[in-house]
């Protein structure tokens, strides 16, 4: 990794403890080795950044195409491991590169809901995580992050209370016909929705 990388970390770190309270729970859960698959909810632009600083390994996450029209943010994003992705879009080459990064020891950063709820609660999870998870066998390391949606207007003269909550990591079961893939990607995000408050819950709140 070069020396960049280690500034963009400590630049992103400092500005959380500066205009953040930041609470981490579960770092303890975070395996250092070994295939692993990060699959965190996804509010505001600062989920991204929150995982790079505090995932302590090597790692690739999937961000919007979007972010790399802007020099410096391609250039921030290429330099925590950020790779582009098309919105609600499969594309093959990019599932294919997402099991390789894997297979390389990278931990992969995938949001299951593949966009930022704009009201901070949970959609319904798209079936890509599941797919890569199962053709890899990788571990699945759900993370729930609360109260970023309250970085809005001036937000940093408040210090407003994040929540980063690392759950224990977990596989799906082994695929033996009678579990559908809805079924698997159901599994995902329930454990995401049970590391959040209940307000957050939305398309997963329990009937």
């Amino acid at each position: 990794m070069s020396w960049f990388f280690y500034f963009t970390k400590a630049v992103f770190k400092t500005f959380f403890f500066l205009c953040t309270r930041l609470k981490v729970k579960g770092r303890e859960n975070i395996p250092h080795t070994g295939p692993l698959m990060v699959v965190p909810n996804h509010i505001t632009f600062a989920e991204p950044f929150l995982i790079g600083v505090l995932l302590e390994r090597n790692m690739r996450f999937a961000t919007i195409k979007g972010f790399f029209r802007y020099k410096p943010a391609k250039i921030i994003m290429q330099s925590l491991g950020g790779f582009p992705v098309y919105q609600g879009v499969t594309d093959r080459k990019i599932i294919r590169m997402m099991e390789q990064y894997i297979k390389d020891g990278f931990a992969l950063v995938i949001f299951p809901e593949g966009r930022r709820s704009l009201k901070a609660k949970l959609l319904h999870g798209l079936n890509g995580p599941t797919l890569i998870a199962r053709r890899t066998g990788a571990l699945i390391l759900p993370v729930g992050i609360s109260c970023t949606e309250k970085m809005r207007g001036f937000w940093y003269f408040l210090r407003p209370q994040i929540t980063v909550n690392f759950g224990k990591p977990f596989q799906l079961p082994v695929n033996n016909g009678k579990l559908t893939r809805e079924e698997a990607t159901q599994i995902i995000m329930k454990h995401i929705r049970d590391l959040l408050p209940p307000e957050y819950h939305g398309f997963y709140t329990e009937k």
